[in-house]
This record gives structure tokens, sequence and C-alpha cells, in this order.
């Protein structure tokens, strides 16, 4: 299966007075904080949602819910799949002259990082990844794809703190973490002057417990004396829902009504 060309056919499809930008960067925001609703209690995440969605008639929520499958099929093989929507689309040449690092070069540049992978996780609860520019997500995801090759379970050891300056670019961070599982700290800003405005995290940090296991983390550093810095405070931007039970499942017949539906 062709999942790029499906998307893309979609996203052509769903609004034939939209350009393509526009209709990403709202499915980016449909599905962003759609996934999030469900881990967060904000009135403000579901207005963000909703400024979005009345631009769209329900046969046209439609078309998003079988784009968002698409996604989900697609990451069924690790991979920047969003990334590579952004590009083929020529999105890079028009939306602020950006482009992303292809993902068999991420791959690459993540073993050669991963090549003492086994010294860096050994004695080691957490293993942090930070990421100052994340694009899509791409270097993230292929460090994680990397450790599980090398027999390393990414969801209990790898804790990430992602950040983009771009909305888009924060949204598509936010989605294929979510998807695949990645703990993560996604965060909308500017690395260089500390200027953040929105932050998110993905649904496996509740799932796992990591921010009890951050804490504990960061007791540990402190109390050996470790002078390492670290970018790894909890203090989210809205009001977390503090249990959750169970774990994520994809009902696939439900989609259109919980994420998309009016």
């Amino acid at each position: 299966m062709d999942y790029l060309k499906q998307f893309n056919k979609l996203l052509i499809d769903v609004d034939y007075s939209k350009s393509t930008v526009q209709k990403f960067s709202d499915f980016l925001t449909l599905t962003t904080y759609s996934m999030a609703n469900a881990f967060y209690r904000s009135d403000k995440i579901e207005e963000k949602y909703l400024n979005v969605a009345k631009n769209y008639t329900k046969a046209q929520h439609d078309k998003f819910s079988e784009m968002f499958i698409t996604v989900i099929d697609a990451l069924e093989t690790m991979q920047d799949f969003l990334g590579s929507v952004f590009s083929t689309n020529d999105m890079g040449s028009i939306y602020k002259g950006q482009f992303f690092t292809p993902y068999h070069v991420s791959k690459m540049m993540a073993e050669i990082s991963a090549i003492d992978l086994e010294d860096k996780i050994k004695n080691k609860k957490i293993l942090t990844l930070s990421e100052p520019c994340s694009g899509s997500g791409g270097m993230v995801i292929a460090f994680a794809q990397t450790m599980r090759e090398k027999g390393y379970n990414y969801q209990n050891k790898l804790f990430v703190e992602a950040i983009d300056i771009d909305d888009m670019c924060f949204k598509m961070t936010y989605i294929q973490l979510a998807l695949l599982g990645i703990p993560a700290r996604v965060i909308k800003g500017n690395t260089l002057s500390m200027d953040f405005q929105e932050v998110l995290y993905t649904p496996m940090f509740f799932i796992n417990g990591w921010d009890g296991r951050l804490d504990e983390f960061l007791a540990e550093k402190k109390e050996k004396e470790i002078n390492v810095e670290t970018n790894v405070e909890i203090d989210t931007v809205e009001t977390v829902v503090a249990e959750v039970e169970g774990v994520i499942t994809i009902n696939r017949e439900q989609l259109q009504l919980s994420l998309f539906g009016e």
C-alpha cells in the first residue's frame, strides 16, 4: 500500500477551495488536539479544535478521519511519514523555507550516535534525548527505531524533549511521537531565547507514569551531585489528567465520531 499517495489524494479531495498548506495545517490541528484532549482537561484545547472544525462539513471531517487512519497505518513501519507529506507537497519551498532531513539520513545519524548505546544505557533507568529543532520528529523517530533494533524498549527507557518554533512542526512531532508510543515533552517555542508558548506531553508519558520516574531520576542525580544540565522539569501549561487507566487503543469504527465528528 502506498500510504503517501493515499494520504495526498485525501488531502487534495478534502476541500478544493483551500490550499494544500491550509488543509494540512488544519489536519494537524484537529488531530493534535483531539488526541491530547483524552489526557488534558482544558477548555483551551477544545476551543483550538473547534475553531478549525467549524470550517469543515461532516463529509470533510470524514476525509480527515481517513487521513488519520492512513497515518496510523503508515507508522506501522517506523518512519517520518508526516515529514514526507510536508516535503512531497513542496510545502518547504513556500512555507518559511523549511526542508527536512531525509529519514534514511536521520537513521544513519541515529545509528552512529547509538554505537555506544549499551554503555549509555548500562545501569541507567532513563535515557534522555533532547531535540532543540525537531522539525517533524524524524531524528527522534530514527533514534527510537535504532533503540528497538538493538533490543531496547524505548517506551520504557527513553524520555524525549522535542522543541520547535514552528506551529506545524510542533504538531507533526506531537502526532508522530504520540502514535509511536514515545514518551515525550513536545514544546512550541524558541530554543535559543527559551521563549515557550505551548507544551504537550505524549500519551505514553501518562500511561507509563513518567512524571514520577523523572522526579526519581532528577532526585538521584542531585543526590549523587552529578552536575548535568537537564530540561525535563514537569510544568505543563494545561491541567493534566492525573490518573489514566489502561492503554491507548485505536477503535477505527469510532474514529469518525471521537476524533473528527461534530
